[in-house]
């Protein structure tokens, strides 16, 4: 983060670990606007970031990233005072959500076995590995 008298940039990187096997999607990032900024006066880089008065948070919608991938966000705001005035910084906590299909954390076992009565079991497998990541950071500062 950078602040200029009233003006704040934050930056925002993401990256993928270069040994994922497959693609990380349906990134959402979304970035908690404090009361002192200005949430209105928001322009981001690339175009995209959408603020919600409502909620005051801004958020970003990326639909995947490959493996050791990595984009970069910025927004950029007014404060209501100079943080010399407010005497103290802004903070931008930051929850970055997203999913991989066919990919895992850990491993599992199944073990299936016919009933201890004598009756056949007859069994179909359908594997989907999926999981969903969700990362909170208190600084917006810090690469997730």
């Amino acid at each position: 983060m950078k602040v200029i008298k009233t003006d704040c940039r934050v930056a925002i990187q993401i990256s993928s670990n270069p040994r994922n096997e497959k693609k990380i999607s349906d990134f959402t990032i979304i970035m908690t606007v404090p009361d002192n900024v200005i949430g209105e006066s928001l322009t981001t880089q690339p175009v995209g970031g959408t603020y919600n008065a409502t909620k005051r948070n801004v958020i970003w919608c990326v639909s995947q990233l490959g493996s050791g991938q990595k984009f970069q966000l910025h927004a950029q705001f007014k404060l209501e005072k100079t943080v010399e005035e407010f005497n103290e910084a802004p903070s931008f906590p930051l929850l970055v959500r997203c999913q991989s299909l066919y990919t895992q954390l850990s491993g599992i076992i199944v073990e299936c076995e016919d009933e201890p009565k004598g009756f056949p079991a007859d069994v179909n497998t359908k594997v989907a590995r999926r999981y969903r990541i969700a990362h909170e950071e208190q600084d917006a500062l810090a690469a997730v």
